[in-house]
């Protein structure tokens, strides 16, 4: 018998499934009850409302998208090259989801414009990413007088992000490349 953590992580893990790969409104309360193989009362018991999940599914997944990403460049010293890194972070994750884009950009065109928690987690995750950035550029000397050091974290988001975002509708990593190489640009 599964313990109540198990049971609960379990709706989370098939609720992440498919939200991310079909999206949240195409996603329905008995088929995530059904394909978690548990009973109604079950969710309920751990989730009051599909919103409720929603919220529980965008935590969780920024938690562990951060994790990952603290992971991939844990081991690179050099400011630049530890954003230039976050692009191939980007494109990576990219490919082994087939190009399905970003969940939290995915789930904020689709949430309801009341939902106010929803859009503020979606907006915690991307400002974060936002600050992360910054915090490594503030500790970069660079060369680059056009621009201040917030412009240029702010310049590398867009990029990231903008990149990210064409990457799922093209199907390929064409624009992540090109905007990699416009970060060399803005970076050396």
């Amino acid at each position: 018998m599964k313990s109540t953590e198990e049971v609960k992580k379990n709706i989370l893990n098939t609720a992440a499934n498919l939200f991310y790969k079909q999206g949240y409104n195409s996603t329905g309360i008995n088929q995530i009850i059904e394909e978690s193989e548990i009973a109604r009362a079950s969710l309920y018991n751990h989730f009051k409302s599909k919103s409720d999940l929603l919220h529980a599914y965008l935590e969780d997944a920024s938690k562990k998208w951060f994790d990952e990403l603290y992971k991939y460049i844990a081991d690179t010293e050099d400011p630049k090259e530890k954003i230039l890194k976050m692009f191939d972070f980007r494109m990576e994750r990219q490919i082994v989801n087939q190009y399905r884009g970003c969940p939290f950009i995915k789930a904020g065109a689709e949430i309801a414009q009341n939902d106010s928690l929803s859009f503020e987690i979606v907006d915690r995750n991307k400002m974060t990413f936002r600050d992360f950035i910054l915090a490594i550029i503030t500790d970069m000397k660079t060369d680059n007088n056009n621009l201040s050091k917030i412009e240029i974290a702010d310049t590398l988001y867009m990029l990231l992000e903008g990149a990210t975002v064409t990457a799922s509708f093209q199907k390929n990593g064409e624009m992540m490349q090109r905007a990699k190489q416009i970060a060399k640009k803005l970076l050396y």
